[in-house]
């Protein structure tokens, strides 16, 4: 006998014996009544009793956990290209009214296109597909439970890392919706061409045709338009055995301004996919080269890194000089000083006098007392001890349009050590940062005196920053971009309200578009109360709209606009300032460039994956293989409750009625 029932009997018998004394021992004459009474007294006093014991009721629970199944549903815009909405729609809906594999299984339908969402409704209207992201949150979901995952879709996927080599903790059984058929395609692989030509020069342009299909020979017209006038026009055939073509040729650039070009070729008789036989790209013709001159006393490689992202904008050629060179000034809209010496002095007296804008690099090899004396916009107190600075982006800079390209990743770059303090107002680009400590002193810096733009960048070695990012990015048009955004800066005089904006030349359908602006005065401070408009033109249609003010930077943002070229106009209230520019909407969906179910990359998948694939029609068999399948397997999980008696609600009531009655009746008898 456990304790627990012992110390049950005990509690009994102190409430008999107590009920008992109060209402037999010492009532003289018994009625029925008195047992009534004693009876309840009984009770009640047991129940307290209980609840001082503190006991606890065990209780076991066993549920049944269904094996969990995701159903993953591809709602992107191929489906509905390859008219399969029906099928998909038809597949779901046999799912969720076989009772069999609902029984079996705790179902969880998904969508997904760019991202994985919970089922709500299909509009398959998704214009980007990443099934690998889809296949990677459901795996998650999964943890140690072999929860099948069953994908209805094409195959197709159009961003994201590959799905075909994804290793699943569950099995996967894809449904391939679309024609598995391969059918012959003729488009335009790749087309190479400058941003920019000079006037009256010829620009290149090269072109990759493809051919994928069974046909010996397929005659081919290739046909490059401006508006509607043809440029260059050829034929040439391409065969099964010979599917690809070269085609290398010249455009002259006879006109300044923004062109826009459509690159063709013919369709082959019911070729399904004709998106890609077209090719738009714009160039911008421009009048003359700006050449800018860098002077250095000696050989480094900030040199090649500063001549290498300069020039990746094609309007610009950067000229290497001694400062001891014969050299005239009037041919260059800027100038580069690295690293100041001795006999820099002569040459920058001039670059003064001319009202040359001026762009500072500093380091160890600098003559910080000769650069000192020479110019009076800031200076260093130096010791000859060369220390490693880190970059900080100065979040608040204003002064022109940056962006952080990740600067605090960087490798540092190299100075003497020092405070440096400016004579002139200045805005910091990067701040210095020493081991783990960011300060207020400015490694890169802008400043102006006498309507003269300077740039002052207090560090060598930089060409580490642009391999980092060719490093871990695999190119170097973010660094090429910050350094020739600072190029821009020192390449015009300014007399008024500078208005400069930032946009792509060419925009696809389906992506947003932005134009960024900014308004500087007469002393290159960014003005942020000015009210700026934006003036659209283009198919036929003329709008206009504000810009908003986010980010020390003006800002619109275009969408749902049709395919064609557009031209615009940006414009203060006052229209004291004004600036025109043009871009072009390009007809282009990924999506539509599969249009046929990719059965080899499901199969891919399947080779690391254990499952089988189905189609539409086989929609029965599937669910007949996963209900069969004995590795799904309801678990049942047992899980023992103890509540304390104090926890029932009910003991308590008792409780209180028996007290109750008691009372009630003794009040009645007159016993009390």
């Amino acid at each position: 006998m456990s304790n627990t029932i012992i110390y049950i009997l005990i509690a009994a018998v102190i409430a008999v014996l107590l009920a008992a004394f109060f209402y037999l021992y010492r009532t003289k004459k018994k009625t029925k009544t008195s047992y009534f009474l004693f009876v309840l007294r009984s009770l009640s006093i047991f129940l307290i009793l209980l609840l001082l014991l503190n006991l606890k009721i065990t209780k076991r629970i066993i549920k049944n956990s269904k094996p969990k199944l995701f159903v993953l549903i591809d709602n992107s815009k191929s489906i509905a290209l390859q008219k399969q909405t029906k099928k998909v729609q038809q597949s779901i809906t046999n799912l969720k009214e076989d009772k069999t594999l609902n029984n079996k299984f705790d179902i969880a339908y998904f969508s997904f296109g760019t991202d994985i969402k919970n089922l709500d409704s299909l509009n398959f209207s998704e214009s980007k597909t990443n099934i690998q992201q889809a296949l990677q949150a459901v795996n998650e979901l999964s943890k140690k439970q072999n929860s099948p995952i069953l994908l209805i879709s094409d195959g197709s996927q159009t961003i994201g890392k590959s799905y075909q080599y994804t290793k699943l903790k569950s099995d996967i059984y894809p449904v391939l919706i679309g024609d598995t058929t391969s059918y012959q395609d003729l488009f335009i692989d790749q087309l190479n061409v400058n941003k920019y030509a000079y006037l009256k020069h010829k620009f290149p342009v090269e072109v990759f045709i493809g051919y994928q299909g069974k046909n010996s020979t397929i005659p081919v017209k290739f046909t490059l338009r401006e508006g509607n006038n043809a440029i260059y026009t050829t034929n040439f055939t391409i065969s099964k055995d010979t599917n690809s073509k070269h085609l290398s040729f010249k455009i002259p650039a006879n006109k300044i301004g923004l062109h826009h070009y459509i690159a063709t070729i013919s369709n082959i008789p019911k070729e399904r996919n004709t998106i890609n036989n077209k090719y738009y790209f714009s160039v911008e013709v421009i009048s003359e080269e700006a050449k800018i001159l860098l002077i250095s006393n000696i050989i480094h490689p900030d040199i090649a890194l500063f001549k290498r992202a300069i020039e990746s904008n094609e309007q610009r050629k950067v000229i290497v000089k001694k400062p001891t060179d014969k050299i005239d000034l009037t041919n260059y809209k800027s100038v580069i000083l690295y690293q100041p010496q001795t006999n820099f002095k002569p040459i920058f007296n001039r670059i003064i006098t001319a009202k040359k804008n001026v762009f500072f690099v500093t380091g160890s090899h600098t003559n910080w007392q000769i650069l000192n004396n020479f110019q009076s916009f800031f200076k260093r107190d130096f010791v000859n001890k060369a220390e490693d600075y880190f970059a900080v982006f100065n979040t608040n800079f204003n002064q022109f349009l940056l962006e952080d390209i990740g600067f605090e990743n960087l490798p540092p770059v190299q100075d003497k050590f020092g405070e440096i303090t400016f004579n002139v107002p200045f805005q910091t680009i990067l701040f210095q940062k020493i081991n783990s400590f960011t300060t207020e002193q400015p490694l890169m810096a802008t400043f102006t005196d006498n309507q003269q733009r300077f740039v002052a960048l207090f560090g060598e070695n930089t060409w580490r920053w642009r391999m980092y990012e060719g490093k871990t990015k695999h190119h170097f048009k973010d660094f090429d971009a910050f350094i020739n955004k600072s190029m821009q800066f020192l390449s015009a005089k300014q007399k008024g309200d500078y208005l400069e904006l930032s946009y792509k030349k060419k925009y696809f359908s389906n992506e947003n578009i932005t134009i960024k602006a900014q308004v500087f005065d007469v002393n290159y401070q960014f003005n942020p109360k000015k009210k700026l408009w934006i003036k659209i033109n283009g198919n036929n249609k003329t709008f206009s709209y504000p810009f908003a003010l986010e980010n020390n930077a003006y800002q619109v943002k275009l969408s749902d606009l049709n395919p064609g070229l557009y031209y615009f106009t940006v414009y203060d209230s006052e229209k004291k300032v004004k600036k025109s520019g043009s871009f072009s909407v390009l007809n282009f969906e990924i999506e539509q460039q599969s249009l046929t179910a990719n059965l080899n990359g499901l199969q891919n998948l399947l080779q690391n994956n254990k499952g089988t694939i189905f189609f539409p029609n086989q929609i029965n068999n599937l669910i007949k293989e996963l209900v069969n399948n004995k590795k799904y397997k309801t678990i049942q999980k047992e899980t023992i409750q103890k509540k304390p008696l104090i926890d029932w609600k009910i003991l308590l009531a008792s409780i209180i009625l028996l007290v109750t009655a008691e009372w009630f009746i003794r009040k009645y008898k007159g016993y009390i």
